[in-house]
């Protein structure tokens, strides 16, 4: 089966997202350890605050200056990861028509799977495919951990077309 395909920035970054969740998965973590850290330390905060206050506690005699230096630290902390990661994954978008992004053409034999891009071309080993998942209608044939052919929903003419190549690479693998 020869199967010709382009891969665009948002087909890339849909992978990205599915690939770290996907690498998240065995530690049962739910959502970032970052931020959670960071909620924690303002709670704990607050609450050492109101214990040093014990004797008075109301909200007429709470210091909101103390609780402003303390959350004003966690607010900033916050945007700037927010920020940060999202500089990180724009910046981390390979160059259209390269290796990953733009038109390929893979080809799926009995020996291996061959991707033909303007760049170049390489040959996988089906030893070498550890998965094959589909999300939001896309295709990734996992050669590693992180390391996955895309193949796009838009790449299929029908949803048959779709599992005909999913029993295909299930079958070699």
């Amino acid at each position: 089966m020869i199967k010709t395909i382009r891969v665009t920035e948002k087909d890339y970054l849909n992978y990205t997202d599915y690939a770290f969740k996907r690498l998240c998965k065995p530690q049962q973590m739910k959502g970032s350890g970052f931020l959670k850290i960071m909620v924690i330390w303002c709670i704990l905060a607050v609450a050492f605050m109101l214990i040093f206050q014990f004797d008075s506690i109301s909200l007429s005699s709470f210091h909101w200056p103390s609780a402003a230096v303390v959350a004003l630290p966690l607010v900033v902390f916050i945007v700037a990861y927010y920020i940060n990661m999202r500089k990180l994954r724009q910046s981390s978008v390979p160059n259209d028509n390269g290796l990953m992004l733009g038109e390929k053409t893979i080809e799926f034999s009995p020996e291996g799977i061959v991707e033909i891009n303007p760049l170049g071309g390489c040959f996988y080993k089906w030893e070498s495919v550890e998965a094959v998942e589909e999300n939001n209608g896309d295709l990734y044939i996992f050669l590693d951990k992180l390391l996955a052919l895309i193949i796009p929903s838009a790449s299929f003419s029908s949803e048959m077309e779709k599992a005909d190549l999913q029993a295909l690479v299930k079958k070699y693998r």
